[in-house]
């Protein structure tokens, strides 16, 4: 399907996503350096937690929220402060003042409203697209996404060191873009329904507290057994692919502290350092360039097909990633963990979209974040567990994962199939009745 088919909405957040994200990938990935230099690695670490637990806090209040009063307000609020926190952050790491701690109060605040409207922007699309243009619009956001993180990432790559005052700006000018085209031009997606309510319910809902009513929310979700199936097989995927800048990178480097011989046929040598970022490089050049491609050769296979062939593949890539040390067989290895992933994120999307049901899209957003953070913050234990165990011991984690999710979405995709077909044939019965 062509981009110009989707829904305004979605064509216009699209675009935005990749305004903002290219502009915050230049800033993003330096910040740990920027606080460990001016405060320490310790205190940089702590700094490092604490946002991560507005981020959390951010994406239960935001999916809470944006299924009560709309994904509009939420998104428009969260920008606006977003965008003042990276003008605060300029102007206080300016070439006349630097204030380290102003800047982790301000970078609280920006993540906290990054979290909360995590859930709401996803909704929003989901409200306005169907089962059948789902793959399609997910293919597109995942390509424009990488596409934005390799430019953001390069730029920031020879700016951010001299010249993160202009960058902060910059990102601070892209959100005032994207939140001035948001209020001008994106619509509602979402009216909650007013229910009619008795006296003694309305006092019910008086007496109970905001954040009582959160819990229940997300108690609710938690009773959905398909998503929450999803949701663990998908912190599953995050968890190992994190390896690769973690674990699989420390290993590497250790492994590999002198250069060596890339190829027998080029004169060129890199060590472990060096080959990570090759592997990284390869990842996000790999993904950009194999999108479309795969996405059109991949268009008339099943979803269920398509997400177990590419689980296959990633997975596999990655434990042996995990083991091998030779740089030709990791490049390789790469690729194949590359086509994998590009096969299956869009229909793994697509199907995550598909089950959330209308009443709590954002609260449900919000589970999954949660689930994707604690499965990045998986890092930490590997880190700890490779200390203690051999390397095959590792590569033998990856691939039960690997397995268990396998399983997992085999099961997920078979109980979905049965309830589609179950409706298709309940509304093929009121059709002829």
């Amino acid at each position: 399907m062509s981009f110009w088919k989707f829904d305004s909405n979605i064509r216009i957040r699209l675009m935005l996503q990749f305004l903002t994200t290219m502009a915050s990938m230049t800033v993003t990935p330096y910040l740990i350096i920027f606080f460990s230099k001016q405060l320490g690695t310790v205190v940089t670490g702590f700094m490092f937690l604490g946002v991560m637990v507005a981020s959390v806090a951010g994406s239960f209040t935001g999916g809470y929220v944006a299924d009560r009063i709309g994904r509009k307000k939420v998104i428009v609020v969260c920008e606006a402060v977003i965008f003042l926190s990276f003008l605060g952050v300029a102007s206080v790491n300016s070439p006349w003042i630097q204030l380290p701690y102003v800047t982790f109060i301000l970078f609280l605040f920006n993540n906290f409203c990054l979290g909360a409207s995590g859930p709401a922007y996803q909704a929003l699309i989901i409200d306005v697209s169907h089962p059948e243009n789902r793959r399609a619009i997910f293919t597109a956001s995942y390509w424009l996404n990488n596409l934005a993180v390799a430019i953001g990432g390069l730029v920031g790559a020879f700016l951010f060191d001299e010249h993160y005052f202009a960058l902060f700006l910059g990102v601070a000018v892209s959100i005032a873009i994207s939140l001035a085209i948001t209020i001008l031009f994106i619509k509602e997606t979402y009216v909650p329904e007013k229910l009619a309510r008795s006296a003694s319910h309305k006092q019910t809902q008086k007496d109970s507290s905001f954040l009582g009513d959160i819990i229940g929310a997300y108690k609710e979700v938690l009773k959905h057994r398909i998503f929450l199936l999803f949701t663990i097989a998908n912190l599953l995927i995050i968890a190992v692919e994190e390896q690769l800048t973690n674990v699989i990178g420390l290993r590497l480097v250790k492994e590999i502290p002198e250069p060596e011989q890339l190829f027998s046929f080029l004169a060129i040598q890199v060590d472990g350092m060096n080959l990570l970022g090759l592997l990284k490089t390869e990842n996000t050049l790999l993904v950009v360039c194999l999108t479309v491609l795969v996405s059109y050769m991949m268009k008339k296979r099943k979803d269920r097909v398509a997400l177990l062939s590419g689980l296959s593949l990633f997975f596999g890539g990655y434990a042996w990633i995990s083991y091998s040390n030779s740089p030709a067989v990791l490049l390789i290895a790469m690729f194949f963990a590359t086509l994998g992933e590009v096969m299956h994120i869009p229909v793994k999307q697509a199907l995550l979209a598909n089950m959330v049901p209308d009443h709590a899209r954002s609260t449900y957003m919000a589970v999954h974040s949660l689930f994707s953070i604690v499965g990045v913050s998986s890092a930490g234990v590997f880190i700890l567990a490779s200390a203690w165990v051999p390397n095959v011991a590792i590569t033998g984690i990856f691939i039960g994962m690997g397995l268990i999710c396998l399983v997992l979405f085999h099961r997920i995709t078979k109980k979905v199939g049965q309830e589609q077909e179950a409706a298709t044939k309940a509304t093929q019965s009121n059709a002829t009745a």
